[in-house]
């Protein structure tokens, strides 16, 4: 009886034994309790499909998802994925990682992260294989930025809008400037001018840099009298392009038609002290009879200085000073002006001129440079008759005086009748030249006066 128990125990024992071995390892290679790795078994590696690596992904296209090809296996036990984020090619800083990924039957397995990335950063991903057993090594990393899209938006428009008449065929446009977002660069505007709401005909195409706020550009070029134009502007940086703004007309003025005064009598003659026949000029826009106004300062000196300057312009110098009377001579708005310039330019053969410019206390240069800018900002439109829109060129003769008072637009002057000596140069090539005049047997005095 004793030895039958006993054999019953040592039987027990191994059955324990048995299942205790069992329960530690398996030769079933699709138990989740196998010992691995499997020999044999070989895992490829998953391939980044996407994003591939350079690409961008907006900011507003998030969360982002992440796309491998399957890897491959030689083993019979079912692949899942490892895929992981950071923000160093070394993954020692991640930002996102997933485990036990369960593969598609598509060929393709994607994984959509939980939340949006940050912008304006580069991103690094790779991913992994494994059975359980047997793991694959870690794809290539690829990587792609988060960026914040550049969206730039129409101008609006302000004038000249709704069908208004200009003043003249040189007018001044201005808008508000577009609003944007993400990371511009220099925003530059161009507008096209048409003369019909199709813009089949473009008359002009011009550019021009943002300014603050609000963007304006006198026309660099004169437009036809009486005539409808259509024009419109869109902003750009150097990676992106706005839309039009919408489109809106004016309406340039009919001409004023000047007649040429009548020519002098036969016994005028020049004043000794000018360097031409004043009389024999024809004035446009300013007093007819200012050959016969008194001498009463001379110009000593005439200087250039070109666009870019800080004095660009035409400057004169004269002895004796300009006298008191032409002071605080009331003659434009609120301004007081000292006196009015005159070039004087031959046109087709026949001395021309006109008090063009203004000059008054505190104003900085005596218009634009004659070689850049006098067709364009001294004699733009029909008032100026034969001298509208005419440009000197370098080397030509030219002649320049200064009126006492406000000389532009004047059909007569009766207060302070009083005028400069005409002097002759030569526009300098580059607006950039000095010529000095000497006064009799005076000293040359050189005491420039800007008004």
């Amino acid at each position: 009886m004793i030895r039958r128990t006993l054999y019953a125990l040592s039987l027990i024992s191994l059955t324990i034994a048995a299942g205790a071995c069992n329960a530690s390892k398996s030769s079933d290679p699709l138990s989740p309790s196998i010992a691995g790795p499997i020999p044999g078994v070989n895992i490829t590696a998953p391939v980044p499909l996407d994003p591939t690596s350079g690409a961008k992904v907006a900011v507003d296209q998030q969360p982002v998802t992440l796309m491998v090809q399957n890897a491959a296996t030689n083993g019979v036990r079912p692949l899942t994925y490892l895929v992981e984020v950071a923000t160093d090619a070394g993954f020692t800083n991640k930002v996102f990682s997933q485990d036990n990924i369960a593969p598609s039957n598509s060929g393709k397995t994607g994984v959509k992260l939980p939340d949006p990335l940050a912008t304006g950063r580069t991103y690094y991903w790779h991913s992994l294989a494994k059975d359980g057993a047997n793991t694959s090594a870690y794809s290539a990393a690829a990587n792609f930025n988060v960026f914040t899209p550049i969206v730039i938006n129409a101008p609006t428009p302000v004038a000249p809008i709704n069908n208004v008449k200009t003043a003249d065929a040189h007018p001044t446009f201005q808008f508000t400037n577009a609003t944007h977002t993400g990371p511009v660069g220099a925003i530059t505007y161009v507008m096209e001018i048409s003369d019909t709401d199709t813009f089949a005909n473009k008359i002009a195409i011009w550019t021009v840099a943002e300014q603050p706020n609000q963007t304006s550009l006198a026309a660099p070029q004169l437009l036809g009298d009486s005539t409808q134009y259509f024009w419109h502007v869109r902003a750009y940086d150097p990676t992106t392009t706005g839309p039009f703004s919408a489109t809106q007309v004016f309406q340039t003025p009919t001409p004023i038609v000047i007649a040429p005064p009548p020519p002098p009598p036969p016994n005028s003659g020049p004043v000794a002290s000018d360097q031409m026949n004043l009389s024999q000029a024809v004035v446009y826009n300013s007093p007819q009879d200012i050959a016969s106004w008194a001498v009463t300062t001379t110009i000593t000196q005439v200087g250039f200085q070109p666009t870019g300057s800080p004095t660009a312009g035409v400057s004169f110098a004269f002895s004796p000073n300009l006298p008191d009377s032409w002071k605080w001579l009331t003659g434009f708005a609120s301004d007081s002006f000292q006196y009015t310039v005159w070039p004087v330019v031959k046109v087709n053969g026949q001395w021309t001129t006109s008090g063009v410019v203004q000059m008054w206390q505190g104003r900085p240069s005596t218009g634009g440079p004659i070689l850049t800018d006098f067709a364009r900002s001294w004699v733009y439109d029909s008032r100026w008759g034969t001298m509208a829109g005419y440009q000197p060129q370098p080397g030509e003769q030219m002649g320049f005086f200064v009126s006492a008072g406000n000389a532009r637009g004047q059909s007569g002057v009766t207060s302070v009748r009083e005028r400069s000596n005409v002097v002759l140069v030569n526009v300098p090539a580059g607006d950039n030249g000095s010529f000095s005049f000497s006064v009799g047997s005076m000293p040359l005095m050189l005491n420039l006066r800007r008004r």
